[in-house]
């Protein structure tokens, strides 16, 4: 009976750690009918009175195996009712749900459809949070599939005992509760077979369509005849190492959050400038967070998503857009990253009419402030090796003065407008440009133009010409022009 009073005594610490004993909490148990649920099961119901707590047994039927998924919901049923305990059994359709949300995955889609039924069944039973029979396999089978997918910590941390709801994301506060995860799945039937409680066997668990039951039945199985018979520790120690580095950067996350990012109506503004500063494990885990806050989970966010969002946001070029899964759309605009559902950018530049002639100051390190319109242009002449006026960024840039000539014009686009980019022997229409560099068509005729003696010189926060550039073979003497724009206070 050694099983019995350790998966117990594992069972009831889980439940103190977790705040759930001598509360009068109420709890759902996700019952399928096999070994490892059943199992929970039963050790809460022979812990529940030390422990004052209810329970509730729910049964999803999932509808994908015939007669032995409707005898599996017999089961479940008869279990509840054996022990005196309230249940909810329902039959749903995951094809159905699986179109109607638009998903590929079966699996995904089984998922959701699970976890959105415990949630109402917990919502009506009043109950705190949902507790389901996860164990120490489960935990590195998750781990595996995470690193085989390219996963980072969030994928690597698997399960952990109590965690927020994966979904629905209005869950009002609901908990998952896994206190298996030190047990494995031979324990539970062990367990089982002691107390002389029968269990069901799921043939699903079988089927190879499914990516979880290749890893369970053939990739573990080999790892630990060929490589380590311990992988299974080995990967749950990942997930325990994973979750504490984590943590540690969450912690880092939030000292750094206010100054770096602004939430409000299912968007979130990040400060490029100080998102820069950022270590770039700091930079996915904001870019991550916000998606959160923007979604409500992580579920569709794959790594290499996070790898295309922190290039965004390191990209000056400005103007540019990268769509994400749940119909999220992370863009640049004017100092800022922004992430939204919304299609369409507000367009972050003032309205530029009418052209603002500027003239360059004459004497060497002077600095001279002028106004062009809706912009303040900041103009420093140097040499060469001179330090710019701020940070370099995309709206700062440094030009050859010679070629500039003593003055320019700051205006607006107009149609037929050409520029010879940076690196380039001929030139190309402005329209072209914009459109390359991904620049919305309503932001167009408000993108600032310097134009000097040799015609467009800079677009502003987007591309220099060639003709202007600041030569690398010119020694440190050369004259320089430093120039910045940022908008005028009253804008």
């Amino acid at each position: 009976m050694a099983i019995v009073a350790d998966l117990e005594r594992q069972v009831s610490a889980a439940l103190n750690r977790a705040g759930y004993s001598n509360a009068g909490v109420t709890l759902v148990v996700g019952a399928s009918g096999g070994p490892d649920s059943s199992a929970l099961l039963y050790a809460l119901y022979r812990l529940k009175e030390a422990h004052g707590l209810s329970l509730h047994v729910a049964h999803l039927n999932h509808n994908f195996r015939g007669q032995e998924a409707e005898d599996d919901a017999v089961f479940a049923a008869d279990v509840a009712k054996e022990l005196g305990l309230p249940c909810t059994v329902v039959k749903e359709d995951p094809h159905e749900y699986q179109r109607q949300r638009g998903i590929s995955s079966f699996e995904q889609g089984a998922r959701e459809m699970r976890y959105a039924f415990l949630a109402r069944v917990a919502k009506a039973a009043g109950a705190r949070a949902v507790t389901v029979g996860h164990t120490s396999d489960d935990l590195a089978e998750t781990v595996m599939l995470h690193v085989l997918r390219g996963a980072g910590l969030h994928g690597l941390r698997g399960m952990g005992e109590v965690s927020e709801w994966p979904w629905p994301v209005d869950a009002n506060g609901l908990q998952l509760f896994r206190p298996l995860l030190d047990i494995t799945k031979a324990q539970t039937v062990d367990y089982c077979r002691e107390i002389g409680r029968s269990y069901r066997e799921d043939s699903g668990n079988y089927m190879w369509r499914f990516t979880r039951n290749k890893v369970r039945q053939d990739l573990m199985p080999r790892l630990a005849q060929d490589y380590n018979p311990q992988v299974r520790n080995a990967l749950v120690r990942l997930a325990r190492t994973a979750a504490e580095e984590l943590d540690f950067v969450e912690q880092e996350l939030d000292r750094v959050w206010p100054d770096i990012a602004q939430h409000s109506e299912q968007e979130v503004r990040y400060a490029r400038p100080a998102m820069a500063t950022l270590h770039p494990v700091l930079q996915r885990m904001a870019l991550r967070r916000g998606y959160v806050l923007v979604t409500g989970d992580a579920t569709r966010l794959r790594e290499s998503h996070l790898v295309a969002m922190e290039g965004l946001a390191l990209d000056e070029r400005g103007g540019r857009h990268l769509e994400l899964p749940g119909g999220v759309i992370l863009r640049q605009e004017y100092g800022e990253l922004v992430l939204t559902r919304s299609p369409k950018a507000d367009c972050p530049y003032p309205e530029l009419e009418g052209e603002f002639p500027i003239e360059f100051p004459d004497d060497v390190n002077g600095e001279q402030v002028v106004s062009a319109g809706p912009w303040q242009v900041t103009m420093r002449t140097g040499t060469a090796g001179s330090q710019p006026i701020r940070s370099e960024d995309a709206w700062t840039a440094c030009l050859d003065r010679n070629a500039l000539g003593g003055a320019a014009t700051v205006r607006a686009w107009r149609p037929g407008d050409r520029i010879q980019p940076l690196g380039m022997q001929g030139q190309k229409k402005l329209q072209d440009l914009f459109t390359d560099l991904r620049v919305p068509k309503d932001w167009r005729e408000r993108v600032p133009l310097l134009e000097g003696a040799g015609g467009i010189a800079w677009v502003a926060g987007h591309c220099i010409a060639d003709w202007a550039k600041v030569n690398a073979s010119q020694d440190g003497t050369t004259p320089v022009l430093w120039l910045s724009f940022s908008q005028s206070p009253a804008n």
